[in-house]
């Protein structure tokens, strides 16, 4: 907008330019218009000019050979002048002197008897070239004619010159018309030009004025936008805040409901038991389902593919239903045909199984005394394998107009059902939501009074039963043999993690913080492996790689296996070049550590072959309730990852090292600050990196997502003050 000035006055400038070409082409072309109308008048003034001259030539050879005696000279001459005679009337009847007079009667009369004047002493002519000469009575015959021949080209000749004459003064009026004419429509498309250019440059500085208005809406739409994200985020923060506090007393409720009910209770404390906790359970879903819809609508949902044995995820949700529905005297059928070509697919079945639950718990909760059916179906679309899931029941049905109001977030058919069966109309959203995420399509049909049926669509990949045994049985318990090995790790909470799995392993383990300090324990004692961290003070892991390589000492030859936050092809290759026989990256679990040491007794290329994170199969995560560890399961915290921990080494030692990293990490923040000052660019790399590693073997991926995204762009002081803000408000809410 701020250059429509600019442009208006390039588009004055052509403007210009092009008026002076046209007044430039005009001239010309006037001047040609005159020169081409002058050439064709003068060619035919000539053209006549040159056949009266040579009539009158040829009239003065017959009198020349009249007057002296006939010789062969001289009638060779006035045979040569009758030729050019000939000539001359031809060339006036064939070239533009007879188109330019075409419509003249006059004209084309004269020339008419011209030519057979001239055309009748052919045979004469022919005969005298031939050598016979002329009597008397020819020559004067002769002379009769070209008397009367002369007599008509001159009345040709001054016709001729009477009309050009009258048409050159016709024609100049006519071109001194057409350049008065064209001389005002000239003006006309001067002021046509400058009228558009006048208007274009109104228009444009309303243009400009606009645009100017434009950019300050949105300056301030922005800024507005800016206001009501900050205060999305606010609700959001309140929102899991407000879960994980309501969560953590209606988990100890629930927990003690459970446990009273297996006590000795008269029958109406039993039922009042029972009451309280379907109304815990009722209200601990609807908190799931705002946690759930906050994710979504941040684009926090995660999706974790892995094989599946798809039947058995459709039992075991019906089975976890089952209870439901007998409380409303339904009955459950699970229809999967015999044989599928889709037994076991790879797909997220947390998320699958979460869909058909919803739909399921919708299912049982609007019928009563009813059928719900969970429907299995494959079929193939343009090649590709599709599962189709059908939910259907006997219950109340919905209208055309219930219809409209489905899958949008809090919102019911009617108002009446919030009262009679609750919920918070976030269900089917979600679902929604995933179904999408995983590639596929949700869609429903309904009848008031029948039923409904609610389906969905994936397009899925068959996998073999081996991966799903993997998955799911993969973990192997076969005692390990016992070696001794040496962890390279500068960071405590990551020095805790990986010794306590090592210990769970039967391993012996020796601990190094740095790449020097495992140089110099790899000289005295002898290693059956080193991992090895990639990033560490003093002495980092390449470096340390290549020493214990060169020397030649005792662990030369140990296998190194590289076990780093820095996952990159990059980082994979350096680590190969060092001299690298594997490579982890962290978070490192236990079922890989006990994949590396099997791999490392197995020899050198099992190690280089087997020991990667893709390749390595992990068992589905456990979920641990919160009624056993209420203050972790939150926002920002892995609970994967936590019940991995957890299941391997405890709660207090999971809860120590959390502890471990919040302590370690106060630390970091001090150097990452230190670091900024002394603008050290090497320093600020190596602590986020340690921030990032610590972080993700505790399950703080938020915290490591933060750390890893600092470290691909130059932080200031303010983005780490973030950091450790984000930090200090997981710490509170972990230990609240």
């Amino acid at each position: 907008m701020r250059k429509a000035g600019s442009t208006t006055l390039i588009l004055q400038v052509l403007s210009a330019l092009l008026l002076f070409v046209l007044i430039v082409l005009f001239v010309g072309i006037s001047r040609q218009f005159r020169s081409l109308q002058d050439g064709i008048r003068e060619n035919a003034v000539w053209s006549v000019y040159q056949l009266d001259r040579e009539a009158r030539a040829l009239d003065y050879s017959l009198a020349e050979l009249r007057r002296q005696a006939p010789s062969k000279t001289l009638l060779d001459e006035f045979s040569l002048r009758y030729d050019i005679l000939y000539s001359r009337t031809r060339l006036a009847r064939e070239t533009k002197f007879g188109d330019y007079f075409s419509d003249d009667p006059k004209v084309l009369r004269l020339l008419g008897e011209i030519e057979a004047i001239v055309a009748g002493y052919q045979p004469t002519f022919d005969a005298y070239a031939a050598g016979r000469m002329p009597n008397t009575t020819e020559l004067d015959s002769l002379d009769a004619a070209l008397g009367v021949l002369s007599k008509t080209t001159e009345d040709l000749l001054v016709h001729t010159n009477m009309r050009l004459s009258a048409e050159r003064a016709d024609t100049r009026a006519t071109i001194l018309e057409l350049e008065r004419t064209s001389a005002i429509m000239l003006a006309l498309l001067m002021v046509s030009v400058v009228f558009l250019v006048v208007t274009l440059r109104r228009q444009l500085k309303s243009v400009r004025k606009t645009g100017l208005e434009l950019e300050g809406m949105a300056q301030r739409l922005t800024e507005a936008y800016e206001a009501a994200d900050a205060g999305n985020r606010a609700k959001s923060q309140f929102m899991a805040t407000m879960g994980h506090e309501i969560r953590t007393p209606l988990n100890a409720i629930l927990g003690m409901s459970e446990i009273l009910e297996f006590s000795q209770l008269p029958d109406d404390a039993l039922s009042s038991v029972k009451t309280i906790r379907s109304s815990g359970e009722a209200l601990l879903e609807v908190i799931n389902e705002i946690l759930d819809y906050s994710k979504i609508e941040h684009g926090k949902l995660e999706l974790e593919e892995r094989a599946v044995d798809i039947c058995a995820l459709a039992e075991t949700t019906v089975s976890i239903i089952r209870g439901r529905a007998d409380d409303h005297g339904n009955i459950i059928v699970l229809d999967i045909p015999d044989s599928l070509d889709a037994l076991y697919v790879r797909t997220d079945p947390t998320r699958l199984r979460q869909v058909l639950l919803n739909l399921l718990s919708n299912a049982v909760k609007f019928t009563n005394k009813g059928t719900v059916t969970l429907r299995l179906r494959e079929f193939y679309r343009h090649g590709k394998l599709m599962l189709r899931f059908e939910v259907e029941d006997t219950g109340i049905g919905i209208d055309e107009a219930g219809l409209a109001k489905l899958f949008k977030p809090f919102s019911q058919v009617d108002a009446s059902i919030t009262r009679k069966y609750g919920g918070t109309g976030l269900g089917l959203t979600i679902c929604k939501q995933i179904v999408e995420k995983l590639g596929g399509e949700l869609g429903m049909s309904s009848t008031v009074g029948v039923g409904s049926i609610f389906w969905f669509e994936l397009c899925v990949v068959a996998v073999g039963k081996d991966e799903v045994r993997r998955q799911l049985g993969g973990q192997d318990n076969t005692p390990l043999p016992r070696l001794k090995i040496l962890l390279v790790e500068d960071n405590h909470v990551n020095q805790l993690v990986a010794t306590r799995f090592l210990d769970r392993l039967g391993q012996d383990v020796v601990v190094a913080k740095h790449g020097a300090e495992a140089v110099s324990i790899a000289k005295e004692q002898d290693f059956d492996a080193i991992l090895m961290d990639m990033q560490m003070p003093v002495m980092d892991g390449i470096e340390a790689t290549r020493r214990i390589i060169a020397e030649g000492g005792r662990c030369a030859a140990t296998p190194i296996i590289a076990m780093t936050a820095n996952a990159s092809d990059d980082d994979r290759r350096r680590c190969i070049e060092a001299g690298m026989a594997g490579f982890e990256s962290k978070p490192v679990t236990m079922e890989r550590l006990r994949n590396v040491i099997v791999a490392i007794v197995e020899g050198p290329a099992a190690v280089q072959g087997g020991a990667t994170a893709d390749d390595i199969g992990l068992p589905e995560p456990i979920i641990i309730d919160n009624v056993d560890f209420p203050a972790l399961a939150i926002d920002g915290l892995d609970e994967a990852r936590q019940s991995e921990l957890v299941d391997a080494l405890g709660e207090d030692v999971f809860r120590e090292l959390v502890e471990s990293f919040f302590n370690d990490a106060t630390g970091l923040i001090q150097d990452l600050h230190v670091a900024l000052a002394n603008h050290d660019p090497e320093k600020i790399d190596r602590a986020l990196h340690t921030i990032k590693g610590a972080a993700v073997n505790v399950g703080l991926n938020d915290i490591a997502d933060r750390a890893h995204a600092l470290r691909n762009v130059r932080p200031s002081a303010a983005d780490v003050d973030r950091l450790s803000g984000e930090i200090e408000t997981l710490k509170f809410k972990l230990v609240a």
